[in-house]
């Protein structure tokens, strides 16, 4: 492919990359030497099959990362939205899975593939509806592998607008059972109306280990945790709000505890639990001077009083005036397919950053977060001027612009970074040098 901007690099490095036949792209899951990726609404030609196909879910074989292959592309609907992807080894029968939320316009919900052959697929079932009736909103969500349980952003009848935690059985994959429904105040018909700007949750990570489930909520401006111990009655023991003091509320939450915090005295409160989470950049329209969306350290040591301690955002120099979004989606959460652990890879957290591209940060002290390193991919004659699913009005064609929108990223179990390009660039996978 020609490249239309150099990239832009410190402390890091370009392992290998795959146009991914130019789809658009949002969601990059890891497990083993496979990455999966899910993809926005479009079409493209499958040189494999030689049929221009609606997008879908593309299957990546990683196990050179310097040259990542392509193994299958499956299509969806046309039209369909297949953003969200996630993938297990089920240890009850020794086959892999794969779940991705499939939305059109008459009909939501999750399709799950067996992929124990990647390069052949096979649709095992699907699921639409809850015990409530037909779900209206199915966006990201998490797979345990061990137990088998889902935990997604789900709409249902008797909710207002917008997505609530709902958590499935697959442990038998074919058999898909209802467990049982969270939400707050205010996402139930039944309940006081919250607003014009309503109340959705945009996906779950789950701590399984600690019976303990991270929620944020983008429209409400929440950071939601959920004690799952008793798994048929979620139970709230946290609700932190950052609305209206911020426009958008968290997108990614995430846990980080048992920090040993510098410039404390040893053994007075310098070992403290924190929640890490961003809101998502949404200042692509002129005109939108929306508050810059950023990363937030949330101090939970005592769980009564929680309060943020800091935030990170990258400087606007030229990045506000390059076009389309700035600032972040989401960061790391899992590492290959298990929840990440800052603590555990040297305090680094990787933070996806639209027409920023990655950016690598040491929170070895989060009362102050620190860039190490960044990796801005090139584009090519891939990249969309526009990502096409955005709006068409001609008084909008200012807005054409060739900028790189790095969506999200994921670990391996190499600890490269794998970046997704909501532009259509494709897969990048990058090293960070220093750690």
């Amino acid at each position: 492919m020609e490249s239309i901007s150099e990239a832009e690099s410190w402390q890091t490095r370009l392992v290998g990359s795959n146009d991914l036949q130019g789809r658009e792209s949002l969601q990059v899951t890891l497990k083993g030497d496979w990455c999966y990726v899910g993809h926005l609404p479009g079409r493209a030609l499958n040189p494999a099959t030689g049929i221009e196909e609606p997008n879908g879910t593309s299957i990546i074989d990683v196990s050179d990362p310097t040259n990542p292959k392509l193994t299958h592309h499956i299509p969806a609907a046309s039209g369909a939205n297949c953003r969200a992807v996630q993938v297990i080894h089920s240890p009850r029968d020794g086959r892999d899975y794969l779940i991705r939320n499939h939305e059109t316009d008459s009909e939501w919900g999750w399709e799950i593939f067996d992929i124990s052959d990647r390069a052949n697929p096979i649709r095992m079932t699907r699921i639409t509806s809850t015990p409530e009736g037909p779900i209206s909103h199915a966006h990201k969500a998490w797979w345990d592998q061990e137990s088998g349980l889902f935990f997604t952003s789900v709409g249902e009848p008797g909710f207002r607008p917008g997505g609530h935690l709902v958590i499935w059985d697959l442990s038998e994959p074919q058999q898909p059972t209802f467990v049982s429904r969270h939400w707050i105040s205010g996402q139930h018909m039944s309940e006081p109306d919250p607003g014009p700007g309503g109340l959705t949750m945009h996906h779950p990570i789950v701590d399984l280990s600690n019976d303990r489930v991270y929620m944020g909520y983008p429209r409400g401006g929440h950071v939601v945790v959920v004690d799952i111990a008793d798994i048929a009655h979620p139970t709230t023991v946290l609700e932190f709000c950052v609305s209206p003091t911020f426009n958008r509320g968290p997108h990614t939450v995430m846990p980080f505890y048992d920090v040993a915090c510098p410039n404390f005295a040893p053994g007075n409160g310098d070992v403290r639990d924190f929640i890490l989470f961003c809101s998502e950049a949404n200042n692509w329209r002129p005109g939108n001077q929306e508050i810059r969306a950023m990363l937030f350290s949330l101090d939970v040591t005592a769980w009564d009083h929680p309060m943020t301690v800091s935030t990170f955002r990258v400087p606007d120099g030229d990045y506000a005036s390059r076009g389309l979004r700035f600032g972040p989606h989401q960061f790391a959460e899992t590492m290959d397919s298990h929840l990440y652990s800052p603590r555990a890879n040297n305090n680094l957290l990787f933070l996806a950053y639209f027409n920023a591209g990655l950016r690598v940060l040491d929170m070895s002290d989060p009362f102050k977060p620190t860039e190490v390193g960044f990796y801005v991919p090139a584009t090519t004659d891939r990249t969309l001027a526009r990502p096409s699913r955005f709006d068409d009005d001609p008084s909008l064609q200012s807005l054409n612009k060739i900028v790189i929108q790095t969506n999200d990223v994921d670990l391996d179990y190499r600890g490269l970074a794998y970046l997704s390009d909501r532009g259509g660039t494709g897969l990048h996978i990058v090293e960070y040098l220093a750690a």
